[in-house]
């Protein structure tokens, strides 16, 4: 008996440990990406989403079929075989023989990805189950649920008919009654997983069906998610449980994920394995990841979208893909390799100025009002220890003492230093202008770096001491640097300092002069210096004596950055910090970090990098924190590749060495491209030529020749990577111009020396000045499209306002008296209408003239406020409330039942009713009172519904009012 005892409590102690994991947690701040109308997505409203062995992604929505270019959607129309506006259901694809499988509603379609066709056996439009998923095998078959039931597709290619014929015969249907609902489909390892009724079938290459349920640890539920991971566990998703198969046994395991989290009905129960080996589904308000003790929630105060997650995709390059349910696609950017810090995970306040370690299991960062402390493992922040009065605000540098302590300098001229074994602050220095750096050279000594000049503090406790600026300044120096021989290096308005063996020197720039004066430094490991100015641009500077050969870095992005910080890590990389992101230099190459590779936002401050002991960085924003997890993972120079996608003559597609007549008054051939590989970063730039030619840079994916000369023609298109500093390799495109048909090979021979100069000359000529004409008006077009699309936007945001506050109360914001009335009188339309009835309930607040004589209007308006908040927690997404007057609220219960009804208005009414309010120190209840009717099919009007409502009200009253009155209406 004592055993059994230890062993329960063993269990009930995991059981706790794991709901406590599961609890939804204050988490990081990500960057998310997001794609919309303005992205080219006409349809909102993601179903699907796949990467094919190309590496495009498509995005099957509501409204078509979309395919990713690298910057934008575009809908697959009548050319790729689609009809305008076909509701896309599911997505697969036979890798190993190149076919993309797209259900829509109107019937199966197959294609390579850039052109489709009809799947119709026998003629007839083959249409897939709406949300159930297929399987495509690697011997070019397709396992599709139709009618609930399993098929299988095969044929199709070359001469070969398609074939459609059941998976399972007549017999297994009568042995195993589960395989005639397939909710679920599922292929690994030579296992077919389904989702079978309530239950999970495995069926194995020969055809045997294993049954699991409750006594596998399966529970009764619709299974529509089945997936293996790489440790060989296999998952279960259903619309209520999570289930876990771990490898090498034969029981399932729960990993529910919380209830408040599960419970929608969905037929797309995705599971999705990153790159990390974490598991991730959706839930009712984002993401649960699975972190090997629980599950970890992610949802819109972490920066994902508020509104359901339909499906999921991990691209090649481990990018994580959101579809949604009306704000169309997310592209979580830096996905497992930048954790984001903001307001959300406990920053009291922003910007962050600086950051530092205390130690092991403590960050610090200096901020605008104070400061906050982040503990290892957890994931909120918490204000730090260093105290004192008047409260120290503006941290705008951190450093750490080689005896631990921890020194901060203030904006108001301050320098506190913070002990950290008696957790006490005392002030250090009181400087005459305030602090711009604190550094500890390798001696102990503290170098403050302030507006005006240079102070030193030789130990803790003694006195700031002030360096004659007949040495050094009386301006402002912004930054120090320390070289690895231990010399000091200064940035200021005035010059570059050096101080070493006890000497200073201001460092000679030659015939070079920076007016604006230095804002950063860092000493490189052959002891070159990295110089920011007061303007844009980046230096880097050869060390001869007492002067500086400085030479500016020739570079698009730092060529217009402001820098704020230039640090050198343990890998000898240089880390650029400005306005519009983070540069590194590896030494070889430059790589741009922003809000797109996963930056939690592109103004960096000015003092805030940190490299960590684990060589992970930490850069502060305006906003927050972003934790750099692995440097050498956002160094990676992925390849990208540009794919010419489709030519068209007009209407007419052109393949490729066709000839094509662009002359005279013929259509423009028109050049469709997409760039695949790495989608992070910065919208993509292209630039392409014909051969022979200069290039052109657009930001299209659309090229349009004209009026070309004869000749034959190689098209070439890159796309340039302005992150990595790269460009791709080139795409080709062959075409010709035949001559004219009256210039024959005869008239050819006859006129061959005079045309020969006169092609020469008038195709260099018309070549560059049309190309060029081409690139003001892509300009022209592409600025006024912005300028409509603005407008469109505004409109549409002044319009829904102006709806919005004509159909809703200004103080409850429910539905205004006109607006419910009209919902009620759209009810009531027999086509609108839903069985079993309609329930109309006229609620009124008890004594509620009482509130406002005794404790003002202004607690009664907040009642009114709160009550209103409460009935609408308490209503379904199909119900409606609006106020009716003055304290009366008219609700309206949909498709529901009299009894069901009744019980919904009385549980309504006692959750309300209980409810306290406070309005200045006092508590008060107040109770409801409410009338309702309920109408099943037979007419009705609203005019007698109201009245009726308003008569079973005024009996509640009478009946001494805290209670609900209902009256049916015969039929």
């Amino acid at each position: 008996m004592l055993m059994w005892s230890k062993e329960r409590y063993r269990l009930v102690l995991m059981a706790v440990l794991l709901a406590l994991a599961s609890l939804p947690a204050w988490s990081q701040q990500y960057s998310l990406q997001t794609y919309d109308r303005k992205a080219g997505l006409e349809s909102q409203s993601v179903s699907a989403l796949l990467q094919d062995q190309r590496g495009f992604v498509w995005a099957g929505t509501e409204m078509g079929l979309y395919r990713f270019d690298g910057s934008s959607f575009g809908r697959m129309g009548a050319a790729q075989g689609f009809e305008q506006g076909e509701y896309i259901t599911t997505l697969a694809q036979n890798a190993q023989i190149d076919r993309l499988w797209v259900a829509t509603q109107s019937g199966l379609r197959v294609g390579d990805g850039l052109h489709f066709s009809k799947v119709e056996p026998q003629g007839k439009p083959l249409v897939v189950d709406v949300g159930r998923q297929m399987a495509a095998l690697d011997d070019g078959r397709l396992l599709l649920v139709r009618g609930d039931q399993l098929w299988v597709l095969s044929g199709g290619s070359g001469t070969q008919p398609w074939q459609l014929r059941p998976m399972f015969d007549t017999a297994q249907l009568a042995s195993v009654p589960q395989l005639r609902k397939i909710t679920a489909v599922y292929v690994s390892q030579g296992h077919l997983w389904l989702g079978c009724d309530t239950s999970l079938c495995d069926v194995d290459a020969a055809g045997k069906v294993v049954l699991y349920g409750s006594a596998q640890g399966v529970p009764a539920d619709s299974w529509s998610g089945v997936l293996l991971d790489r440790h060989g566990t296999l998952w279960l998703r259903g619309v209520h449980h999570v289930r876990a198969l771990l490898a090498g046994t034969t029981r399932f395991t729960a990993r529910d994920v919380p209830e408040t989290d599960m419970g929608v009905v969905s037929d797309n129960g995705s599971l999705l394995e990153d790159p990390q080996g974490r598991i991730l589904t959706p839930t009712n308000r984002g993401l649960a990841r699975w972190e090997g003790a629980g599950w970890k929630m992610i949802d819109s105060t972490n920066g994902l979208p508020d509104i359901e997650i339909t499906t999921l995709l991990f691209d090649t390059q481990g990018t994580l893909w959101l579809g949604t349910y009306g704000r169309g696609i997310a592209r979580w950017n830096g996905y497992g390799l930048i954790h984001g810090w903001g307001r959300g995970q406990g920053f009291e306040s922003v910007p962050n100025w600086s950051i530092l370690r205390f130690d092991q299991q403590h960050m610090w960062f200096g901020n605008e009002l104070g400061g906050s402390v982040l503990t290892e493992g957890e994931t909120r922040l918490r204000p730090w220890p260093l105290q004192f009065t008047p409260a120290p605000r503006q941290i705008l540098t951190l450093a750490k003492a080689p005896d631990g302590a921890i020194w901060a300098g203030l904006y108001d001229h301050r320098v506190l230093r913070y002990d950290p074994v008696s957790h006490r602050t005392t002030l250090a220095a009181q400087l005459p202008a305030f602090v711009k750096l604190l550094h500890f050279d390798r001696q102990g000594r503290l170098w403050i770096a302030t507006v005006n000049g240079i102070y030193r503090i030789d130990n803790a406790g003694a006195p700031a001491q002030r360096i004659p600026a007949a040495q050094t300044t009386d301006q402002q120096c912004s930054d120090i640097a320390e070289g690895d021989d231990g010399t000091l290096w200064f940035a200021c308005n005035e010059g570059v300092l050096r101080y070493a063996n006890g000497r200073w020197a201001r460092m000679s720039m030659g015939r070079k002069t920076m007016a604006s004066g230095f804002s950063a430094v860092a000493v490189d490991t052959d002891g070159s210096l990295w110089l920011g100015v007061n303007e844009p641009g980046l230096f880097h500077a050869v060390v001869h004596g007492d002067q500086l050969v400085p030479t500016q870095v020739a570079d698009t992005w730092l060529d217009n950055t402001l820098v704020y910080f230039v640090r050198r890590d343990h890998r000898g990389w240089i880390w650029v910090g400005g306005g519009g992101g983070v540069d590194i230099f590896d030494g070889q190459h430059w790589t741009h970090l922003s809000q797109d590779d996963g930056l939690l936002w592109d103004e960096t401050s000015q003092n805030a990098f940190f490299e960590d002991h684990d060589g992970s960085v930490w850069i502060g924003s305006a906003i927050g924190v972003s934790h750099v997890m692995h440097p050498e993972a956002m160094m990676v120079r992925s390849p990208r590749k540009v794919m010419i996608t489709s030519a068209m003559h007009g209407a007419q597609p052109v393949s490729e060495g066709d000839s094509v007549r662009i002359d005279g008054n013929h259509a423009a051939l028109t050049v469709r491209f997409a760039l695949l590989g790495r989608y992070s970063g910065g919208l993509p730039r292209f630039r392409y030529r014909l051969q022979g030619s200069d290039w052109i840079e657009t930001a299209s994916n659309i090229i349009n020749l004209t009026g070309l000369p004869s000749d034959d023609y190689r098209l070439e298109i890159q796309a340039i990577d302005d992150d990595h500093r790269t460009v791709s390799p080139s795409a080709y495109f062959d075409f010709r111009i035949p001559p004219p048909w009256w210039l024959t090979w005869w008239a050819c021979l006859l006129g061959l020396l005079l045309l020969a100069l006169i092609v020469a000359l008038s195709w260099r000529r018309h070549s560059r000045r049309l190309l060029r004409q081409n690139r003001r008006l892509e300009t022209m077009v592409a600025g006024r499209t912005i300028e409509l699309t603005e407008e469109k936007h505004e409109l549409e945001l002044a319009r829904a306002e102006l709806y919005y506050q004509a159909t809703h109360d200004s103080l409850t914001g429910l539905y205004n008296r006109r607006a419910i009335l009209d919902e009620l009188e759209a009810q009531l339309e027999p086509h609108v209408r839903m069985e079993p009835g309609l329930a109309v309930g006229l609620i009124d607040a008890d004594h509620f003239k009482r509130i406002n004589d005794t404790l003002g209007h202004q607690a009664g308006d907040a009642a009114l406020l709160a009550i209103a908040r409460h009935l609408q927690s308490h209503v379904r997404d199909g119900d409606r409330l609006g106020r009716y007057g003055g304290e009366e609220i008219l609700m309206l219960l949909p498709g529901i039942g009299r009894a069901d009804a009744e019980q919904r208005m009385r549980a309504i009414q006692v959750a309300v009713s209980d409810m306290l309010h406070e309005w200045n120190g006092q508590q008060f209840a107040v109770t409801l009172s409410i009338g309702m009717v309920w109408v099943g099919q037979e007419p009705a009007s609203v005019e007698d519904l109201i009245r009726r409502a308003d008569a079973a009200l005024y009996q509640a009253k009478s009946r001494g009012r805290d209670g609900v009155v209902t009256e049916l209406m015969a039929g």
